[in-house]
């Protein structure tokens, strides 16, 4: 692209090459900035989901009468739930879908957007089936999702489990020093200032923090009591960080059955009472807006939750046109997360 604006004419200049990059760069920075700000300022989307069935485009509530089974999926670190939330929503609203499979994907992620989508999982069940079905990895926070569905599919080669809380921190204490810098904050409590970086953390606030993450890990053993219908010392087995294969957790109880994600469609079907072979929608995002895309989180295709699709385009500009590497630090916070994959 550059040799292409160096090899030009009207940019042989240096000048003009400067203005033409800096021109870019402008041009770059209004449509981040636009969209971020719109973002952040609530910006609704109310367009009705879409899925496709079969190569076409099937709209929930389109008015057709056979009975369908809707493919929800959940891919990658779980930052937000809103996507998730609105399909699980759209498929409990229409009449078409008798029953849903939930693919998991993903090592899970924070704590209350798993909260969220579980909930949603739950209340959609008590009104149509959902049967979660395991893809490469449903461990942490998107296993907590899986407990809130009728029945657990996985393969016998997923990776699930890791039952429990992490909450990192980080010090640079010893780095300050040697850089000479002096930091300080001013607090109104003593316990403001838990898990700063410049210092060294103190036993008081530890045993504030370990009390409260214990406090979330009872809510997650909790929630697999429930929904795997296990005694509490059959989840305390099991609820000590380890991650399982799926043929593993099936011995364990924290699935139902080693199968294929056609063999949950098959199941979904069944439990909806839907006759012959089941009409089967999956998201359409082929009709995704152009800005709702760009303002989207990056869930299901490329990944990484909790980053913007335009973040993403920037980011790969950056790194392959000028080879910078932008790394986004996870944000502080207590989470559901098999740290095998970060």
């Amino acid at each position: 692209m550059f040799e292409k604006l160096k090899n030009s004419r009207f940019l042989s200049h240096p000048l003009a090459l400067v203005l033409s990059l800096s021109a870019v760069f402008f041009i770059i920075f209004l449509m981040v900035s636009g969209i971020l700000f719109m973002r952040r300022s609530g910006v609704a989307r109310t367009e009705p989901v879409a899925w496709k069935e079969g190569g076409k485009t099937a709209l929930f509530s389109s008015g057709r009468s056979s009975g369908a089974v809707a493919v929800v999926e959940l891919k990658g670190v779980i930052m937000d739930s809103k996507k998730v939330v609105r399909r699980l929503h759209a498929a409990e609203e229409d009449p078409q879908v008798r029953a849903v499979v939930l693919r998991l994907d993903s090592p899970g992620g924070s704590v209350a957007p798993s909260q969220e989508i579980y909930e949603a999982v739950k209340r959609l069940d008590a009104v149509k089936p959902v049967v979660a079905s395991m893809g490469s990895v449903a461990a942490s926070g998107a296993y907590y999702v899986s407990c809130g569905a009728r029945k657990v599919f996985a393969n016998p080669g997923t990776l699930t489990g890791s039952i429990g809380v992490i909450m990192e921190f980080l010090n640079l204490k010893d780095l300050y020093q040697w850089a000479k810098v002096k930091r300080f904050a001013l607090t109104t409590g003593k316990y403001k200032g838990s898990g700063a970086e410049y210092r060294d953390m103190t036993a008081e606030e530890k045993n504030l923090l370990q009390t409260m993450i214990d406090d979330v890990l009872g809510q997650f053993r909790e929630a697999v009591g429930k929904g795997r219908k296990m005694t509490p010392a059959q989840v305390v087995a099991v609820s000590d960080g380890r991650i399982f294969s799926g043929a593993q957790a099936k011995k364990v109880g924290l699935v139902d059955v080693l199968g294929t994600m056609q063999d949950a469609i098959n199941e979904a079907a069944s439990l909806g009472k839907i006759s012959g072979k089941p009409r089967v929608f999956y998201p359409d995002h082929s009709k995704t807006r152009l800005l709702d895309f760009l303002m989207d989180q990056r869930s299901e295709e490329d990944g990484e939750e909790g980053q913007s699709n335009i973040e993403a385009l920037v980011d790969r500009f950056l790194q392959r046109w000028l080879g910078v590497a932008h790394v986004q630090p996870r944000p502080a916070g207590l989470y559901w997360l098999w740290n095998g994959s970060s």
